[in-house]
């Protein structure tokens, strides 16, 4: 199975890994054990537990949900041809996803849905990536667009847009908090051959870039584990792509492993690591002692 590759991975309480396996279905994925969940060939790109649900979205507008009272899985597509990369939301029912420039946003566990434009103003609508809910407003990462790609926040209850972040010729693939309110964004562009990790310091308002030892094309996924952040990539020109574990008082990445293929998401359950790449999965043990590898 692992060599099959993988394109989404959520961590639980109770599994340790639930992992979207490329073209395939959702399995759970216990001490080297496979269960098929729930098939499907389209791929899934995120899965998050909000509330007493889990959700996916991945391709043509596919959006899956997981009943954890029911055991029972809900599967149906927004109007869309786009790959949907995020889905956000919180424990009260309110979930938002993507579809081109346009939020979908429920306010009951996905059981009814509206759409929001947020960019309609805007003469060139940026496409988008990424998504954080936060305390009213939801952090909008886009793919690159020279005049209004970055990072934006809009404010659910008054419908406030703002350009916190200008980036030209960079995608924001992934934005994270942390526990301190701490923002973290993934940023990537294959073609310049420039992807960072950077945090918005709370003190001054200015971003600041981590310190990398190896230049990177594009960060993909910044999740935490363990009370550790780490930060995926894409593939270099060999073929392989990092895992980085990132140190938030030196603001440096400190490379731990590598996996063949884009990393797309990593997750993380006691001492373990499960990252999702579409040429392999790999599963990494006694992630605090010596490390033990499966792929």
């Amino acid at each position: 199975m692992f060599d099959k590759g993988s394109t989404a991975v959520l961590s639980t309480p109770d599994l340790p890994f639930i992992v979207a396996v490329k073209q395939s279905g959702i399995y759970s994925f216990e001490d080297g054990d496979w269960f098929l969940e729930y098939g499907l060939s389209q791929n899934i790109y995120k899965l998050v537990k909000l509330g007493h649900f889990i959700f996916g979205i991945g391709d043509h507008g596919t959006i899956i949900r997981y009943d954890l009272h029911l055991k029972k899985w809900n599967q149906t597509s927004f109007p869309t041809a786009q790959r949907l990369w995020d889905i956000t939301g919180n424990r009260q029912g309110l979930i938002v996803t993507h579809g081109g420039s346009c939020l979908y946003i429920s306010t009951n566990f996905g059981s009814d849905w509206s759409v929001i434009k947020p960019f309609q103003d805007l003469q060139q609508r940026p496409l988008i990536r990424s998504l954080l809910y936060h305390q009213g407003s939801i952090y909008i990462g886009t793919q690159i667009n020279e005049q209004y790609g970055g990072l934006w926040r809009y404010h659910v209850e008054s419908g406030e847009l703002k350009h916190i972040k200008k980036e030209k010729h960079s995608m924001v693939s992934s934005i994270y908090r942390d526990e301190n309110d701490l923002l973290f964004i993934a940023k990537g562009n294959a073609r310049s051959g420039v992807g960072t990790i950077e945090v918005l310091n709370p003190f001054s308002n200015c971003w600041d870039i981590c310190q990398q030892p190896i230049a990177e094309r594009a960060f993909l996924d910044i999740f935490e584990a363990n009370e550790k952040i780490y930060a995926t990539t894409s593939q270099d020109e060999n073929g392989f792509s990092r895992i980085y574990e990132i140190d938030k008082n030196s603001l440096s990445l400190i490379p731990i492993e590598t996996v063949t293929g884009h990393g797309f998401r990593g997750a993380g359950f006691e001492d373990q690591l499960f990252i999702c790449s579409h040429r392999e999965s790999k599963w990494i043990t006694h992630r605090f002692n010596t490390s033990a590898f499966i792929h």
